[in-house]
Order: structure tokens, then C-alpha cells, then sequence
């Protein structure tokens, strides 16, 4: 159902783009409508060409205070997202892009597509951090001073190889 609704949507959007624009012309003008859909394409090209060196600076620099770089690389997806979105003529995707360019905005989508991506794959994240307080039977020594974070995971769509029929003495 899903993917039925994504082909509607994929052959809707330029429809309604084109609608949209050629309403505009009728409205505003021709070269004003030309207008805007260059500078929200220069817009767009900035924002992807300022992006793509910002994501990998913000990504080294949580790396080397020992955080997760998901946030950074998330957020920076998006704003590259955001720039072509701008770069498509059209204005319902300007209008896309320009919610994605508003931090708390941005967060929020981020935070639904990791959620429904967690969802799908049936993923359960558990982290704890390792507590210095000398007691070494509850975690391991941490060297880095971060956290530490431990995990398991069990895919659920497939099911456990059969045992090998040999004796095992083909085996290394």
C-alpha cells in the first residue's frame, strides 16, 4: 500500500509543480516566475556546496569529543537534502526545503525517519554507560573517558542457519 501511495506521489509531484508554476506565470509573470525559481535554485547550490565541507567537520569534531557522529551526519543529510529540494523547480519543493532548513524542524523529521527506520528493520538499541567507580565486574575500564556503549542484535526477518550435517572435522 505504501509503495503504491510513493508512484502516486511520484507522478503527482510534477503535475502539481508544473500547475503551480504555470499559475504563477499567470499571476506574477513569466520572467518574475523564471526569477524565483533561479534564485531558489542558486539558493539550493549554496547550501549544498556550504554543507558538504560543514557535515564533515561537524562529524570529525564529534568523533574526537568521543560522541555519536549520527547527529551531525543526520543533520547535515538533510540540509544537503534541503539544497535539492531547492534546486528542483518547483515551489511545493522550495516549500519542503525551506521547513528542512529550520533546526527544530529539521530534528523532528530526523528523529520520525529514525523511528520508523528502527521500526521496519525491528531494531532495539540498549546503551549504558560504563560507571568509574572502581567496580570492574560491571564494565570494563574506559580509556577514552566517553561513554561506553555495548550492544546485540538479532535480525528477525531471517531465520538461523541449519547446522553443518558433517562431524566437524571439517571445520577450522
Amino acid at each position: 500500500m505504501t509503495r503504491l501511495l510513493l508512484g502516486l506521489l511520484l507522478i503527482a509531484l510534477p503535475l502539481c509543480e508544473l500547475a503551480l508554476l504555470i499559475r504563477t506565470g499567470q499571476a506574477i509573470g513569466f520572467w518574475a516566475t523564471l526569477g524565483l525559481v533561479a534564485g531558489a535554485a542558486l539558493a539550493g547550490a549554496a547550501v549544498m556546496s556550504r554543507q558538504g565541507l560543514t557535515v564533515a567537520r561537524k562529524t570529525q569534531a564529534a568523533i574526537a569529543l568521543g560522541l555519536s557522529p549520527a547527529g551531525p551526519a543526520l543533520d547535515g543529510a538533510f540540509l544537503l537534502l534541503a539544497g535539492g529540494l531547492l534546486v528542483m523547480p518547483g515551489f511545493i519543493t522550495d516549500g519542503l526545503a525551506l521547513l528542512l532548513l529550520i533546526p527544530p524542524m529539521r530534528r523532528a523529521v530526523a528523529r520520525w525517519c529514525v523511528r520508523r527506520l528502527a521500526e521496519s528493520v525491528h531494531l532495539e538499541l540498549k546503551a549504558h554507560e560504563a560507571r568509574r567507580q572502581g567496580n570492574t565486574h560491571e564494565a570494563q575500564p574506559n580509556l577514552a573517558g566517553g561513554p561506553i556503549i555495548e550492544g546485540e542484535f538479532e535480525r528477525l526477518s531471517e531465520k538461523a542457519p541449519a547446522p553443518h550435517p558433517g562431524n566437524g572435522a571439517d571445520r577450522l
